[in-house]
């Protein structure tokens, strides 16, 4: 099992906690994509500007083309292949030090990319916007 499936359990098993009617499943796909997608535009931006490597368009509102793959891909992983029971017994069957491991490498995965990503864009924001 990779950590992306790992990521979508965790994410599902969250909302499953407030999401009483079935959505949950959802939330866990929406939110998956999202995570993968900042971390690719976060790449993309990064490269741009420090590299030079003019991977990204002209216009910034055109990187959420680049993200139609993994929403796509995910999206159809989710819905139609792997199922949250699955993924489930799965991870039942997990070991404890194997869940451990697998913890800690998703909070790590989590807090590097989505606060560094926010506190990039801020950064990036107030570079531009200087009075």
């Amino acid at each position: 099992m990779i950590l992306i499936d790992y990521l979508y359990y965790q994410f599902t098993n969250f909302y499953h906690q407030f999401e009483k009617d079935g959505t949950h499943k959802g939330s866990g796909i929406i939110l998956t994509c999202a995570m993968l997608c900042w971390n690719l535009v976060f790449f993309i931006i990064i490269s741009d500007k420090y590299f030079n490597t003019n991977i990204g368009p002209s216009n910034k509102y055109a990187l959420i083309i680049y993200c139609l793959p993994i929403i796509l891909f995910l999206g159809l992983r989710y819905w139609k292949f792997t199922s949250y029971e699955e993924i489930n017994e799965k991870v039942q069957k997990f070991s404890k030090t194997k869940k451990i491991i697998a913890d800690i490498l998703l909070i790590t995965y989590v807090i590097i990319s989505f606060p560094v990503f926010i506190i990039f864009g801020i950064y990036l924001g107030s570079l531009k916007n200087t009075f």
